[in-house]
C-alpha cells in the first residue's frame, strides 16, 4: 500500500492544471502554492487549494514574483498568480518542489485578504 502523501500550506508542487483552460484560466503543468488551511488536507477530501506559477512575468499587482532558491525548488523567476487561486484535486499534483518562504506566504495571503475582502 503506497505512503499517504502529506499536503502542507506553504508547499510548492508541480501541477498538472489539464490541456483545456478557458481563457484567462491557467493549465499545462506549473508549479503552484498551497494556501488552504492544512485541516482541509484530510485524505478523504482528496482536495487543496492552490496559486499557480506562472514564468510570464507581468507587473500586475495580484502577482507575487519568487526568485529560485534551495528552498522551494524552482527553477526559474516564478509570478504567483493570486487571481487565478482555485480547489483542485490531490490527483493532480504530480511533485513536491519545495517550500515558499515566509515573506512569499505572507504577501500572497495578504493579496487573497484583500482580493477576497476578507477583512
Amino acid at each position: 500500500m503506497p505512503a499517504e502523501r502529506i499536503y502542507t500550506r506553504g508547499d510548492l508542487w508541480m501541477v498538472d492544471f489539464g490541456t483545456r483552460p478557458e481563457d484567462p484560466e491557467q493549465a499545462f503543468r506549473r508549479p503552484a502554492v498551497i494556501v488552504s488551511d492544512d485541516r482541509l488536507h484530510h485524505p478523504k477530501m482528496r482536495m487543496v487549494i492552490v496559486v499557480p506559477g506562472t514564468s510570464t512575468l507581468r507587473p500586475f499587482p495580484l502577482h507575487v514574483v519568487v526568485a529560485p532558491d534551495g528552498e522551494n525548488g524552482l527553477d526559474l523567476l516564478t509570478g504567483f498568480q493570486v487571481e487565478q487561486v482555485r480547489a483542485i484535486s490531490t490527483s493532480r499534483l504530480i511533485e513536491r518542489l519545495g517550500r515558499l518562504d515566509a515573506q512569499a506566504r505572507h504577501t500572497i495571503d495578504e493579496i487573497l485578504r484583500n482580493a477576497l475582502n476578507l477583512h
